[in-house]
């Protein structure tokens, strides 16, 4: 019988204005056009004009009705009407801002804000209007965005390492399995846009290895980072993150739960039996998820000493590695009816992460962003 040992692991500028009335007879100095309403910027001051648009100084007519935020710029003379630039559209929360054009008969309008249409406002005579200043705020009825992400926040977390700092592996973080081993290094290529990242070359065995913060967060633990393969994976096995449920030396690689590969393809498996999630079949293996080279992948894997496990890639669960207690076949099946596997991690005592060979060959791989935490942490 042949046994599988796994794993060993934002503006248009149209506040440009149409204005498309000569200016009327002047009559008697009286007050500008008043305000439209605005959800968002405020009015430029109001001139005193005309009731039919007369010649007077000051300001800017108010701005009138707003979609979205923004503030019109200053006037010159009063004298016609004005209508307002477009606003342009834009990801949620960025402003975006207009300039005013000079046109004669009016100013141009105020900056757009966030999509939706500036509305149009009651000016006076020919006037230069200043650019409105675009303002976060709610979106117009023109235009949506979306939400920004929230930033990866590394120093929130138990155990956090971006690798930003230093040449080498962080010695107050990490252990080098084996002790003295090579291969490991700071490189200066990045996951989501970040400026370095840990880089393991290995034909056979090396890992950096925390023993100090698994242990803490209770009876699940939430395993996060970014990975990114050199070339695909090979056919056979390997490992990339390891546990134990009790404590072992350098050199020890028994009783180990394995997130790793092999088919090509993502897999869990100990070294205790031929068990895998999925399958080491083609039904299962077609479950899995196959990981392109040159790619960075967010990786969110949950480890659950009461048995579960859970895989997420990209924010994307992955049915065909998981473990929820309900046998599936070709995907956990054999996993819940061997004891031996799920005692690999009815405690955990340490994290590995790096690269192991059971037959799957040398391995150039990157790492950033590797955490640990009580809570599921999020990919940005």
């Amino acid at each position: 019988m042949k046994r599988f040992f796994c794993f060993g692991s934002s503006s248009l500028l149209v506040a440009a204005v149409a204005c498309s009335n000569p200016p009327p007879t002047p009559t008697d100095n009286g007050v500008g056009g008043s305000s439209g309403q605005s959800n968002g910027g405020s009015a430029g001051a109001a001139a005193r004009a005309g009731s039919g648009g007369g010649t007077a100084t000051g300001g800017g007519g108010a701005g009138g009705t707003f979609a979205g935020a923004g503030t019109t710029g200053s006037g010159a003379a009063a004298g016609s009407t004005a209508s307002g630039g477009t606003g342009g559209s834009g990801a949620s929360g960025a402003p975006a801002g207009g300039s005013a054009g000079t046109l004669p008969g009016g100013s141009g309008g105020a900056g757009g804000a966030l999509g939706g249409s500036a509305g149009t406002g009651t000016a006076g005579g020919p006037a230069s209007g200043g650019a409105g200043a675009g303002a976060s705020g709610a979106a117009g009825s023109a235009g949506t965005g979306a939400a920004g992400a929230s930033s990866f926040n590394c120093g929130s977390l138990p155990l956090c390492d971006d690798f930003e700092t230093g040449s080498t592996p962080n010695t107050n973080v990490w252990t080098t399995i084996p002790n003295g081993a090579s291969g490991a290094t700071i490189d200066s290529i990045g996951a989501h846009g970040s400026g370095h990242s840990l880089k393991v070359v290995s034909s056979d065995r090396l890992y950096l290895r925390n023993s100090t913060v698994i242990g803490t967060l209770g009876s699940v633990a939430y395993v996060h980072f970014y990975v990114r393969f050199a070339t695909t994976l090979a056919s056979g096995h390997g490992a990339m993150v390891v546990t134990h449920p009790t404590a072992v030396d350098q050199y020890s690689q028994s009783n180990e739960l394995r997130f790793g590969s092999q088919d090509s393809v993502f897999h869990w498996n100990t070294d205790s039996d031929a068990a895998n999630v999925p399958d080491v079949s083609p039904d299962g293996d077609a479950a899995s998820f196959k990981p392109a080279a040159n790619t960075w992948y967010c990786i969110n894997l949950t480890i659950d000493t009461k048995g579960p496990l859970d895989v997420s890639i990209d924010g994307a669960d992955q049915p065909g590695l998981t473990v929820d207690g309900t046998p599936t076949m070709n995907i956990d099946q054999a996993w819940l009816g061997s004891s031996a596997s799920l005692m690999r991690y009815t405690a955990l005592a340490d994290f590995n992460v790096g690269w192991d060979s059971y037959g799957a060959g040398a391995l150039t791989l990157w790492y950033d962003d590797v955490a640990l935490s009580s809570t599921p942490i999020a990919c940005p």
